[in-house]
């Protein structure tokens, strides 16, 4: 049974299936004719799918009036007293149906108003059928290692009132708040570990009012080691307060203070000190977060103080043990992480898992591990043959399957997109990728690779407008992805002066500022760039192919590919510079070895764009595993390189 039918004209068939993600991303599920199964009978179906659904949603517009099966749907709807009625265009409802106001979609506000009718309609969410309730806003994706640009470890929102925290953000009269790591000020590291949980649990209370903007843990945690001023802090992270404190323990007797202040000027606005013995501090946590809330000018109800609760998972230790293995993760990721490495890390997320079957971030933490091997089995690594890097590939979809889970069914749009890559079926794929890019559920959108087909799906607007969201709530999370896909939107002006007005000086970053001097026509302005790069990193091989590629220096790729054939360097090494060569029938080989295994089209759709930056760079029919992934997706066949390589032509 689904919680929404929705009803349209088949002229607006491109916006009901944009509504459908939009609604679905906030939670609720939804069912329009495109659902129908084969073989059903029409008439039929939508009888039993307009009785089960808790809501109508009607779409009224030019078309919609004038068509039968709409105001036959509609009627049911009223009927049944569960109409709930939305203007496209600004048309008006026909006669029998003007006594319900029709939500103006046309209105900036249109969707908030939708979502929170939906909300007042279908009240909280009910689990679903495989689904435990889950209080953990934690969310960590995989990200392959070899290829690694951006690491994404941000905190999920969730208090099972999607029509409220969908338009959270985009209230003008929401307050920003960070909350600051508490300090341990005893010397033992795991009391360092115990004060982040504390520290995570109060952001996930405060972050389930939609009165706050709680900016994501991957930003405020990152400014523990610096000693700032508040206003400073408040400049960086775009907040108006915030919230910090300490712990300290003897024995079984825990002193916690708290304390908000005002970024501005640091002035004090509340603090407390609470004397606790033993498991009295999960109290503690919550008395914080309201005391911090209410001194924030939340007028907390009942309603608001369950929210609260439902968002707290009450388990320090648990995130003690996460916090841990991300440490170890962090470090080996900074060394160069392996499969082998990273088993340290893993065996701490999955301790946190057990100890709480909630805390389902802890899975999405621990699939990296076995992204790392089939990525670099899919690119020519000696990493184990096809058996192993298959069994990595099914590890990562019982762990997505487990997380999904536990999850809160606002996690499910980025769960199901990350499940889809590492699929060996890519059907619906454009209807799963917009759903996460519809998610706006306050600061409730982090993963790695969401740029997933997006380019081939012509998606690239909708993806952008989706990273300025994140970015709003994640201040200091990279912007190498959203840098590299203004150059795919042909807004290479604007990306120059991202790259160059970032703090950022990572290789990564670096690297797309090559590729968008390029694009530009500025070749030594990026051999300047290049001169500051490590030489030994994997990225200045990459920023000097393409600077020789740009020039049109086939003499220079040629040696390149001959040193990469002699150093058996990786099979995609190899593809990438005889593709930019345009040496197409060598450029298949490569593609057709990597296409064989068992990561290969997740290679290709993913890191296969920002590695190349080439376009296809072969012909897609030597990979005809991708081709049949790309097919099922009803993704396009072409890729456009944003920089037109002489040597391609």
């Amino acid at each position: 049974m689904a919680d929404v039918f929705l009803s349209y004209a088949r002229a607006d068939r491109d916006a009901a299936e944009r509504l459908s993600a939009q609604i679905e991303a906030s939670g609720y599920s939804v069912w329009w004719d495109r659902h129908i199964e084969g073989g059903a009978e029409f008439s039929k179906e939508i009888e039993r799918q307009l009785d089960d659904a808790r809501a109508v949603v009607v779409i009224w517009s030019k078309s919609g009036v004038e068509s039968r099966w709409v105001r036959d749907e509609a009627g049911i709807g009223l009927e049944q007293g569960k109409l709930v009625a939305i203007s496209l265009d600004g048309t008006q409802p026909p006669i029998g149906f003007k006594q319900i106001h029709a939500i103006d979609m046309t209105d900036a506000s249109g969707q908030g108003d939708l979502l929170r009718a939906l909300g007042h309609r279908l009240g909280g969410l009910e689990p679903v059928e495989h689904s435990a309730p889950a209080k953990s806003r934690w969310h960590l994706i995989a990200i392959p290692a070899f290829l690694l640009f951006a690491l994404a470890i941000g905190s999920w929102w969730y208090s099972g009132r999607p029509g409220d925290l969908a338009v959270a953000v985009e209230k003008e009269d929401v307050t920003a708040v960070a909350v600051l790591p508490f300090r341990s000020l005893s010397g033992d590291d795991n009391d360092r570990y115990f004060a982040e949980g504390v520290s995570q649990e109060i952001l996930n209370r405060l972050g389930a009012l939609s009165e706050l903007r709680v900016t994501a843990r991957t930003s405020s945690f990152q400014l523990a080691a610096d000693d700032l001023q508040p206003s400073e802090i408040g400049e960086k992270l775009g907040v108006t307060h915030l919230v910090d404190g300490t712990v300290r323990r003897a024995g079984e007797d825990w002193r916690v203070t708290a304390q908000l202040v005002r970024a501005a000027d640091g002035s004090q606005l509340w603090n407390d000190t609470y004397d606790v013995s033993g498991s009295d501090i999960l109290a503690v946590q919550s008395e914080i977060a309201e005391r911090a809330a209410e001194a924030l000018g939340v007028l907390l109800d009942e309603e608001k103080r369950t929210q609260m609760a439902d968002a707290g998972i009450d388990n320090p230790e648990a995130y003690a043990l996460f916090a841990k293995g991300l440490e170890l993760f962090s470090e080996e990721h900074n060394k160069g992480a392996t499969y082998d490495s990273l088993e340290e890390a893993n065996t701490y997320f999955d301790r946190a898992f057990e100890l709480e079957p909630r805390f389902w971030s802890a899975q999405m933490a621990a699939i990296d591990r076995y992204s790392h091997l089939l990525t670099d089995h899919s690119i020519g690594f000696p990493v184990g043959g096809p058996e192993v890097a298959e069994e990595a590939r099914q590890e990562i979809l019982r762990r997505l399957a487990e997380a999904r889970n536990h999850a809160p069914r606002s996690a499910y749009p980025a769960i199901d997109q990350q499940a889809m890559q590492y699929s060996n079926d890519w059907t619906g794929a454009r209807a799963v990728v917009r759903r996460m890019l519809a998610n706006r559920e306050s600061c409730n959108i982090y993963s790695s690779y969401d740029d997933w087909l997006v380019i081939r799906l012509g998606l690239v607007e909708e993806y952008l407008d989706y990273s300025r969201h994140k970015l709003e709530c994640d201040p200091l999370a990279s912007r190498v992805q959203y840098a590299s896909m203004l150059l795919y939107a042909d807004r290479t002006n604007e990306a120059i002066e991202l790259i160059e007005g970032s703090e950022d000086r990572s290789e990564a970053m670096m690297r797309i500022h090559v590729v968008a001097l390029l694009k530009a026509g500025r070749i030594e302005d990026a051999k300047d760039v290049l001169e500051d790069m490590d030489p030994s990193a994997y990225y200045y091989g990459q920023s000097q192919t393409w600077i020789f590629a740009a020039e049109g220096d086939r003499q220079a790729l040629q040696g390149q590919y001959e040193f990469f054939d002699n150093a058996r360097i990786p099979d995609v090494a190899r593809m990438h510079v005889a593709s930019l060569m345009g040496d197409t029938d060598l450029a298949n080989k490569w593609a057709s070895r990597i296409d064989a295994r068992p990561g290969g089209p997740i290679w290709f759709a993913n890191s296969g764009i920002v590695t190349c930056q080439c376009g296809n760079g072969f012909d897609i029919d030597a990979t005809p595993e991708f081709k049949a992934r790309l097919i099922e997706a009803d993704a396009s066949l072409q890729l456009k390189s944003p920089i037109d390589w002489p040597l391609q032509k």
